[in-house]
């Protein structure tokens, strides 16, 4: 059975949000990073006593972290059924 006939024919849609949370999560860990300069926040420490807005953009960054595997998982299997609908919902 060749994978052409087991994923619908708009699944590339779904693939194009992939990639696009992969550049979100992406750009929070440069935020992260930023952050990380500006308050003078060394690794391997994870939250600032001081910093709170440091501590706000890390959380946002581990937050996404958390979640990131199950919403792939999530998203995959929604995909195979209704493509455009979930590429539409999630972006």
């Amino acid at each position: 059975m060749a994978i052409e006939n087991l994923l619908p024919a708009n699944f590339g849609y779904a693939i194009f949000t992939y990639l696009y949370s992969f550049v979100m999560l992406m750009y929070l860990g440069v935020q992260v990073g930023s952050a990380r300069k500006k308050y003078g926040v060394k690794y391997p420490t994870m939250y600032s006593d001081k910093e709170q807005v440091f501590n706000c953009i890390q959380r946002a960054h581990q937050n996404t972290l958390e979640v990131y595997p199950q919403w792939l998982v999530f998203q995959t299997i929604a995909a195979l059924e209704y493509p455009v609908s979930i590429t539409v919902v999630c972006n």
